[in-house]
């Protein structure tokens, strides 16, 4: 009897083998211009199984099934689907939607149309990620925005927390520049005199090489007439940098006389550099395409007693984050720190633990933490960003230097705290690290503006937890025209997909080369439905609605864009894939040349209202 057990055991041996090895790889391209696609979510069928394409588009994915079906899904592309029978290694080409690309929200491993949106938040239903959310009740504010309350009942189903359960949306105020600068004008203006924070006076630098690559982890110097610092910075992933003339400063004192970068040695300057809104200062560098393989992440953490209502499903959250950037960014090496604090009289005023290839550690020390203390409104924030920013061993070479600042209060509100939050804000620019405030429950409008302000001062962006999730006390809604709502952990992956992509100098230069040589250049073209009768709600009348035909070429293109358009159309912008705006231009006679020979080689959007929805184009420059 033993001996029939033993031999069946080893009979199934090699199946069981196989069924645990089954090692799926390979590459997610654009059809259209075979540019690699980054954070495409690549799900097994029927399954929670999936992982998400690195920022060179590769991907590695786990199964036991020796036969299996692969979902591919991305923003913007046809969703594929595709038959896997054995180990291989994929070369996966999507096809572009343009239909779909501005009606989108992300959510868990798939995506769901707006289906209903009431002003600007889409209402989050059905099946994410193996998540069942549940609506029990829904309401619309004053402000026209949309919430939906996840039933207790979903959320009583899961005793162990895990990803994927708490809500947030982001706002990139540098992707809504004039309204930024509106609103600081008027909702939020009594905010900047108490901070003393003032992010308008913006300088945006452009490194390129002479192939056209961005030049990343450049120091950027922003100088007066008498060559006294003004600002430090340094470019991102994308060759950019944002420097700030008197940003501590309610009334402006300061002039800037120059902007200047110095590579290997050799000085480049721009005399009387222009503003963000009179354009984008670009420099040529000699220098090859090098691109740094680090990435930095450090997750500082308020650990006071108001953070207690949502403290373990950050953790939890932080824990699927830290798990997915690993098995994402496989092609860098990702160092991973945490700092968490508390106030000056609690059991601990900071605790960290450094930067580190070491997963677990990092893990380990965010899980064992806990909320308690506190007890006025302000905490130590300048202390925990001190030791964030200058005790951690942040990498002088780094593809990204990210600092997520997760919160539910200010800093303590004293002329030497905020003293030490704008030296700190100020160091964290220098040092090329993006602040990026997550703000949960218990935020004032004070504290909004604060973070908003630090975020663009750092070369960040801004994310707040909503009510959407039915977790923790009750959320403020930021002051802008519109946002969307997503899972927190989605969120903050792509957010990190965003700041660490990077041009894969060789392969890109092949690539393009392919595409200029080879191909013909492309026109790409739409058309848009515009309503006429702007008081069709009160009016009860059916409106007449017109269909607009647009058209753009060439696309690739290594100096000028042309747009042509019908239609009555305010304005258009180009994107950077991070949303930042880079030029924003007014039709004339129903045409546009939009000059795009200062930017490196790489993929950009063209954007416009219709005054229903926004239009997305996606287009590619080549510099070689």
């Amino acid at each position: 009897m033993k001996t029939l057990v033993l031999t069946k055991v080893f009979l199934l041996l090699p199946v069981l083998l196989f069924a645990q090895s089954l090692k799926i790889k390979g590459v997610v391209l654009s059809a259209s211009d075979h540019t690699r696609l980054s954070g495409v979510t690549i799900l097994e069928k029927g399954t929670t199984n999936g992982t998400y394409t690195d920022s060179h588009g590769h991907f590695s994915l786990l199964t036991k099934k020796a036969n299996t079906r692969l979902v591919i899904s991305y923003i913007g592309y046809v969703t594929e689907e595709i038959k896997v029978v054995k180990e291989d290694s994929l070369i996966i080409r999507l096809k572009e939607d343009t239909k779909v690309l501005s009606e989108v929200v992300v959510v868990g491993y798939s995506t769901t149309h707006k289906k209903e949106v009431t002003g600007a938040v889409a209402v989050l239903s059905g099946r994410v990620a193996g998540l069942d959310i549940g609506v029990s009740t829904k309401s619309t504010d004053a402000s026209g925005f949309s919430s939906t309350r996840v039933s207790d009942k979903v959320l009583s189903a899961k005793p162990q927390l895990s990803g994927g359960v708490l809500t947030a949306g982001e706002l990139n105020d540098f992707s809504k520049w004039k309204l930024w600068s509106d609103i600081t004008k008027n909702e939020l203006s009594e905010w900047k005199r108490q901070w003393q924070i003032n992010p308008v006076e913006r300088y945006t630098a452009q490194l390129i090489t002479e192939e056209g690559f961005p030049v990343v982890g450049a120091t950027v110097f922003l100088k007066d007439r008498q060559g006294a610092l003004i600002w430090e910075a340094k470019s991102d992933n994308t060759g950019k940098c944002e420097l700030w003339n008197n940003l501590f400063s309610t009334s402006k004192t300061t002039k800037v006389h120059l902007l200047e970068t110095i590579v290997d040695g050799q000085p480049y300057q721009i005399q009387q550099p222009r503003l963000f809104q009179e354009g984008i200062n670009s420099i040529r560098i000699r220098q090859a395409c090098t691109v740094p393989s680090i990435v930095d992440i450090a997750f500082v953490v308020d650990a006071t007693g108001s953070m207690g209502d949502e403290i373990r499903y950050l953790q939890a959250e932080l824990q699927d984050v830290m798990t997915r950037v690993k098995d994402s960014l496989v092609s860098s090496k990702v160092r991973l720190g945490s700092v968490f604090y508390r106030d000056h009289t609690d059991e601990y005023l900071t605790r960290k633990t450094n930067l580190s290839t070491d997963f677990n550690t990092t893990t380990r020390f965010i899980q064992d933490q806990r909320a308690d203390g506190g007890g006025d409104f302000p905490e130590a924030v300048d202390e925990a960003l001190k030791v964030a920013i200058e005790d951690l061993s942040w990498t002088e070479e780094a593809t990204a230097r990210l600092l997520f600042l997760i919160l539910d209060a200010p800093p303590h509100g004293d002329s030497a705290s905020i003293a030490r939050i704008q030296q700190l804000t100020k160091k964290a620019a220098a040092k090329g690290i993006r602040i990026i405030p997550v703000t949960a429950s218990g935020i004032d409008k004070s504290t909004e503006y604060l973070f908003r302000s630090i975020a663009l001062a750092s070369n960040g962006t801004y994310v707040f937890l909503t009510d959407d999730s039915g977790i923790g006390n009750a959320h403020i809604k930021p002051t802008t025209d519109h946002y969307e709502v997503e899972l927190l952990n989605t969120l903050l992956v792509k957010l990190i997909t965003k700041y660490t992509q990077v041009a894969d100098c060789k392969a890109q230069s092949a690539s393009l080369s392919r595409t200029t040589l080879n191909s013909k250049t492309d026109t790409l073209s739409g058309a848009y439905q515009s309503t006429s009768d702007s008081l069709t709600a009160s009016t009860g009348h059916t409106p007449n609605t017109n269909t607009f035909k647009w058209k753009c070429f060439p696309n690739p293109t290594s100096d000028v864009l042309h747009v042509e358009l019908e239609g009555d159309l305010k304005e258009l912008f180009v994107t950077d894939m991070t949303g930042k705006i880079l030029i924003r231009s007014v039709p004339v006679d129903q045409k546009v040349a939009l000059s795009m020979r200062n930017f490196p080689s790489g993929v950009y959007f063209l954007k416009f209202f219709t005054g229903t929805k926004w239009e997305v184009s996606r287009f590619v420059v080549t510099q070689i």
